[in-house]
């Protein structure tokens, strides 16, 4: 199984510069967009250049097949895409550990749980708390001076677009459960598309919201 994700966070940024306090767009690691290649570069050749490659030799494989690059409106960074070869289970369970923090936001680890013929997609894992997103978008880091009340006006304000497209090698033979973000496409794909406004909000309301989704294939 491979995996394509797209995350639109052009609204989020205009947000961020405007209500955010300078020394906290100052050390926002997503204000960065040097970091992030125009073009389709494996995860192990951007940390290679950034002199933080690692030597493990399975990490370095795994790195090699995941391709990352950032999105841009001419110079405005707009935000980033993420895709990857065709991966095993093991594979899938160590993406997050790789990618760092932009896996976070991708909330990857809802799509791990793959034994090569059945996929199995907990919704309960797409759940991003306020804390994981203030660490995302600080770098991990605290300014000391943006309070609780100030991120959680922030938070309520922004939204974020995420798509993520699952691909499977043998046509997909079920899909059992049901939920609003999940989508089969065609014989090999399933899209999984929400917004950030709709992640965090504990009211939203669905129509269809079974907790556990499994896709099984020929």
């Amino acid at each position: 199984m491979s995996f394509a994700t797209d995350i639109d966070m052009s609204q989020a940024l205009e947000m961020m510069q405007s209500f955010m306090p300078d020394s906290l767009n100052q050390n926002a690691d997503f204000m960065k967009m040097d970091k992030y290649p125009r073009t389709w570069q494996n995860l192990y050749d951007i940390q290679k250049a950034e002199g933080k490659a690692p030597t493990n030799q399975d990490s370095i494989k795994l790195m090699k097949k995941i391709f990352f690059k950032g999105n841009f409106d001419a110079d405005k960074f707009k935000g980033f895409s993420v895709k990857s070869d065709p991966l095993t289970n093991e594979e899938l369970s160590g993406v997050g550990a790789v990618m760092g923090k932009e896996a976070s936001v991708m909330n990857n680890n809802a799509f791990d749980d793959w034994n090569g013929k059945a996929l199995k997609i907990d919704m309960s894992k797409l759940q991003m708390s306020p804390a994981d997103l203030e660490a995302l978008l600080k770098g991990g880091e605290t300014d000391g001076q943006t309070t609780k009340e100030d991120l959680d006006g922030i938070l309520s304000m922004m939204d974020m677009d995420l798509k993520n497209k699952l691909v499977f090698d043998k046509k997909i033979k079920s899909v059992t459960g049901k939920h609003d973000w999940i989508k089969k496409v065609d014989n090999n794909t399933i899209e999984v598309n929400f917004s950030l406004k709709e992640l965090m909000d504990k009211e939203h309301q669905f129509k269809d919201k079974d907790q556990l989704i499994v896709i099984e294939t020929e």
